[in-house]
């Protein structure tokens, strides 16, 4: 039987993907949300391998890659997490609402920033919760004629339609190659199994 962990430790918990040396393994599942239409859900299951309550960090593996999570406070307690559970971090992006160039000396990421205030993701089959996330990625390319950008991020390469006609001329001037900070929404579920 599942249990669910405090939502925001699977925040925390993705945050560790971005120092992890290979790309993990992530299924997805496509669902229709109300209002945004069909979206990919990510699937990507881990192991703890060790606790440290007193720094808030843990270590989580997937396929023998090791990688580190520093859990922030606001991410809830760690009390229940113990190693060897087995976590299932479900994912949902959502649509790209800034893009800059990211500060210098600024290493591939990503950053929680604040909770994301519009009910986004309110149809999704679980208890999501959903973040405003900064993500800093390496660009690859954006399509104008899809409005599509592609870039290679903690959880490999990936692509998000843009709407907005700010972000649109923002995309335009990064060159493949480049690092770049996309803002946008996420949703989050984890399940301890």
């Amino acid at each position: 039987m599942s249990k669910f962990i405090g939502p925001f430790f699977a925040v925390a918990l993705a945050l560790g993907a971005a120092g992890c040396a290979t790309t993990p393994v992530v299924t997805t599942e496509t669902v229709i949300v109300a209002g945004v239409g069909p979206v990919e859900v990510e699937r990507l299951s881990v192991r703890v391998v060790s606790i440290d309550r007193a720094s808030r960090s843990v270590i989580v593996e997937q396929r023998g890659s090791r990688w580190l999570v520093e859990v922030p406070p606001v991410f809830g307690n760690l009390e229940n997490l113990r190693e060897g559970d087995m976590v299932q971090i479900n994912r949902v992006e959502g649509v790209i609402v800034d893009v800059r160039r990211p500060r210098r000396g600024a290493k591939p990421g990503i950053t929680y920033t604040e909770a994301a205030t519009e009910p986004t993701f309110q149809n999704l089959p679980d208890k999501y919760v959903v973040r405003a996330v900064t993500l800093t990625a390496r660009f690859e390319r954006f399509d104008a004629e899809t409005s599509v950008v592609h870039y290679t991020g903690p959880f490999g390469p990936r692509s998000l339609t843009v709407t907005d006609p700010a972000v649109k001329a923002g995309l335009r001037k990064f060159k493949r190659g480049d690092l770049v900070e996309l803002s946008f929404a996420e949703a989050f579920h984890i399940v301890l199994k």
